[in-house]
């Protein structure tokens, strides 16, 4: 398959507006995104989705599995396997809530926190070469928008 090169006219624009076009790009950098970060993510010994319950859980410490796993945009039972590889490696501790002890609530530790950290520098740099082309207020409006629509997924069917 061959691809035009990329252009701006607003005829352009107008024609992606009408043809899903938004839905296969993000797709495309999804896909193209893949090999790199799965390989940053090994090097620090995890998966992708081990990475991402370990950033969700730093972002929102205590949370439940199953809110984890609506936060990281996975099944439940999916993340249930995560947690159990996190929890063995010691990535995390979790802690059966007084209220409700059928219950557990997350935490990162001080393990997960260093290998989160050594994985997200090597994620910034990533990023950073992704990025290069975009002003830092193209980078604000990027995320805005990026923003915008991440939580226009909460209101799709899963």
């Amino acid at each position: 398959m061959t691809f035009e090169a990329e252009s701006s006219s607003s005829a352009d624009v107008l024609q992606d507006l009408d043809s899903g076009w938004f839905i296969y790009t993000i797709k495309q950098i999804e896909l193209g995104l893949r090999v790199p970060t799965e390989e940053v993510a090994q090097q620090a010994g995890l998966t992708t989705a081990q990475f991402t319950a370990l950033a969700v859980l730093e972002r929102w410490p205590g949370i439940t599995s199953s809110e984890l796993a609506r936060r990281s945009f996975v099944r439940a039972q999916t993340m249930a396997e995560n947690v159990s590889v996190l929890l063995e490696s010691g990535f995390i501790q979790r802690e059966r809530d007084p209220e409700n002890m059928r219950r557990f609530h997350l935490y990162i530790t001080d393990t997960g926190h260093d290998t989160l950290s050594s994985a997200r520098s090597a994620m910034d740099d990533l990023e950073a070469k992704l990025l290069v082309a975009l002003t830092p207020r193209d980078r604000e409006e990027f995320a805005k928008h990026l923003r915008n629509v991440r939580r226009a997924l909460r209101d799709l069917p899963r």
